[in-house]
């Protein structure tokens, strides 16, 4: 399968943190984000129901303070995705969900080049 490279905007238009933009990839509808320096792109597309995941909640991944009850702490190296219909949750980073390995969101490869965020395409 052959891949491009789809030019998607300039890195200024995708600010820190402020949740997903959507764009067209070779028909595809995807999430576009910027995260702590880094540049992250999802498929927006569930693989619950179909929903659109980028048009979910962006943050931090909530865990359980190490067994203790009623005890939750803040893991701020992962940033995640809570799904806009059902709130399945998904690392950003890895398209994969929190709960379970065996469900995921197409990732997409990004490179910048002079101040361009580019997709791979496949």
């Amino acid at each position: 399968m052959v891949s491009m490279l789809v030019d998607v905007g300039a890195l200024e238009d995708f600010r820190e943190g402020s949740g997903f933009r959507i764009v067209s990839v070779k028909g595809q509808e995807v999430g576009i984000v910027r995260w702590k320096g880094q540049v992250y792109a999802l498929r927006n597309y569930c693989p619950h129901q179909g929903g659109p995941v980028c048009r979910g909640t962006l943050g931090v991944r909530l865990v359980g303070g190490d067994g203790k009850p009623g005890v939750i702490e803040i893991d701020p190296e992962t940033p995640i995705i809570a799904c806009a219909w059902h709130r399945w949750e998904f690392d950003i980073r890895t398209g994969t969900a929190v709960w379970d390995t065996r469900y995921r969101v197409q990732t997409y490869s990004v490179v910048i080049k002079n101040d361009r965020v580019l997709v791979e395409a496949r």
